[in-house]
């Protein structure tokens, strides 16, 4: 008995093509506007987001180290990616090494902001009077708490002769 091809179904190809139709639709839209229509057509509410104040601070303990921040005030969001600069100067006369310690308020803040770049991940090592500029890469996690609306980020400098 030869091979037979399956009988011709009317149900089989419309169900094939708009298959077809719904993956040319999800190529033409883009998953992200696509699911915001979603969204939007069945009524569900996104999570909410809220902005964070991320207050920066400088210090100069004992007169021998600046440390300024570019910026002293920025609104974040969860989950966004933000890079801040810092000056930090050597006002002493000698050659220097300083490490910077962050330190967040309230002290809660601490396990909901990851640094991914930061001269405090390192000893810096300073001529007399020599200033440099370094960038600090953060995000804050998505699970921050909603209530946390502020966040202050200063270092703690510890220097010794080099």
């Amino acid at each position: 008995m030869a091979d037979r091809p399956p009988p011709f179904s009317p149900l089989l190809l419309l169900v094939k093509l708009a298959l077809l139709l719904c993956v040319l639709l999800v190529l033409w839209l883009g998953g992200g506007t696509l699911y915001r229509a979603a969204v939007k057509l069945l009524g569900l509410a996104p999570p909410p987001s809220h902005t964070v104040q991320l207050h920066l601070l400088g210090s100069s303990p004992g007169g021998a180290w600046r440390l300024n921040p570019l910026q002293s005030d920025v609104q974040v969001q969860p989950g966004q990616f933000v890079q801040l600069m810092y000056e930090l100067r050597n006002d002493s006369p000698y050659f220097a090494t300083v490490q910077a310690i962050p330190q967040y308020s309230p002290a809660t803040a601490a396990a909901y902001v990851q640094k991914l770049h930061c001269f405090c991940f390192a000893e810096q090592r300073f001529a007399p009077g020599q200033t440099r500029r370094f960038p600090v890469v953060l995000v804050l996690d998505k699970k921050l708490p909603a209530a946390l609306h502020s966040i202050t980020l200063s270092y703690l400098l510890q220097g010794r002769p080099a």
